[in-house]
């Protein structure tokens, strides 16, 4: 063990020591030339898209969104009419229920717990039928994004294009590599 803890630290002073010769030396190597593309950006850059923007401008986007909005206002609505003509049904059996024999009562809760249980079954199906869309839409707005980045990109020649929003983990962005303006421009022909 203690030979080992022996050998690594020889090991990094002589990298320590390599590194020290390479950056004081006095020779400096050049950098490599960067290729600038028609808008004045280097075509090697990395840029970004403030996704935040993206998705507030973004027409097809906001077009399947409301869709899928009022659709689940539609099935909210139905519910919600679904679950009153329910609790009317419970309160007319409350206010005859003295009346019916044991017979009827269980027959007639039997029939009210059921049609509960539908209803909680019908809004559980359609909860996930609502998020089986929701994926489909995101799905469709990757890969119609990713398809016309690839497009867009061809002669531009980016290194990366990163996805930039509040709370990610770019920190910071020089607002001359921001292409958001352009994707959208773009994206919404």
């Amino acid at each position: 063990m203690k030979n080992a803890s022996l050998a690594l630290n020889i090991i990094l002073i002589i990298a320590v020591a390599f590194l020290y010769y390479k950056v004081y030396n006095g020779t400096q190597a050049s950098a490599p030339a960067v290729a600038i593309n028609g808008s004045g950006m280097p075509s090697n850059a990395i840029v970004f898209i403030n996704s935040d923007t993206l998705l507030a401008d973004y027409k097809f986007f906001n077009q399947l969104k409301d869709g899928l909005e009022k659709k689940q206002d539609s099935i909210d609505t139905y519910l919600k009419q679904q679950g009153k003509a329910l609790e009317h049904e419970v309160q007319v059996y409350q206010s005859r229920g003295a009346s019916m024999s044991p017979e009827e009562r269980a027959k007639e809760e039997e029939r009210l717990m059921g049609k509960q249980q539908g209803l909680m079954d019908l809004k559980q199906s359609m909860v996930e039928q609502l998020q089986n869309e929701e994926s489909d839409m995101n799905d469709s707005i990757h890969s119609n994004l990713t398809r016309y980045l690839k497009e867009y990109n061809k002669d531009k020649n980016f290194l990366y294009i990163l996805g930039y929003q509040r709370g990610s983990g770019i920190l910071l962005a020089n607002d001359s590599l921001d292409i958001t303006r352009e994707i959208l421009d773009g994206l919404n022909k």
